[in-house]
């Protein structure tokens, strides 16, 4: 029987027998190293995605918003800007101002609107869900910020932070499927004692690294939809779905193995 591979693995995971029960016989380990192939090819859409999203704010609102940028200046616990005087920044799609850089008063006043940021001259405050905080520059502060420079950040911005983002992804859902996995090694090792299987824990956790592929892959089509189901509609679809191919892995890996070939 020809063996299969993690990429035949992507497809074949979703129906057949053959797959896992060479899975059960002849894989290695616990499924991690396949765990973690799977999950970068299905973070890669997400991080395509957010690739082209921060490149295009960056070169529309994001642009819109740099022009907008007085050229702040801290030193000496205080702020300056050029050209002096109130400069108000607003979302270039609604109009509605956000921030505001003001070095013509002193202290961040009492009353500001929610969801707004204020920089005055000895004071930087936010606002928000009717929360006031207010932090004094401290005397010790040099910073000097252009408009040029908040361009060029976000120009760059699309190159670094969507593989950082990408990775923290891969990273986080790696621990969390791997969790995921352990538990569900125990419900294959429940039902290989059922039909008498003859396999262990870390055969059965290798085969639900396998079982849960459908499920990611599935889940990955469905964050490019309009819409997508409340979690508690995909979280126990996705549980059934899963359970029911670690049953139907472990009843593969019971039967003995057929001579032929491995279906590519």
């Amino acid at each position: 029987m020809k063996r299969s591979g993690p990429l035949q693995a992507l497809y074949l995971s979703f129906f057949s027998r053959d797959l896992y029960r060479d899975v059960a016989k002849h894989w290695k380990g616990i499924g991690i190293l396949y765990l973690l192939f799977l999950l970068a090819i299905t973070w890669l859409p997400s991080g395509f995605r957010v690739f082209s999203g921060l490149k295009t704010f960056s070169q529309d609102k994001g642009a819109a918003l740099a022009q907008q940028m007085p050229r702040i200046t801290i030193g000496n616990g205080e702020m300056r800007a050029e050209p002096p005087g109130r400069h108000e920044l607003k979302d270039p799609t609604t109009g509605e101002v956000f921030a505001v850089v003001d070095d013509s008063i002193d202290e961040v006043p009492a009353q500001v609107p929610n969801d707004m940021m204020v920089l005055a001259r000895k004071e930087f405050g936010t606002f928000q869900r009717n929360q006031r905080r207010v932090w004094t520059i401290a005397p010790g502060v040099n910073f000097e910020l252009s408009s040029a420079d908040v361009q060029q950040f976000l120009s760059r911005a699309p190159y670094w932070a969507a593989p950082l983002i990408y990775v923290c992804a891969l990273v986080g859902s790696l621990v969390f499927r791997t969790v995921q996995i352990l538990v569900y090694g125990s419900i294959g090792l429940w039902f290989a004692k059922r039909v008498k299987a003859g396999i262990d824990y870390r055969t059965a956790v290798r085969i639900a690294a396998v079982a849960v592929t459908p499920v990611i892959i599935l889940r990955t089509l469905i964050w490019f939809m309009p819409t997508e189901p409340a979690w508690y509609v995909r979280w126990p679809v996705a549980f059934v779905i899963t359970v029911l191919l670690i049953r139907f892995g472990v009843r593969a890996a019971a039967e003995p193995e057929p001579v032929g070939t491995f279906p590519v």
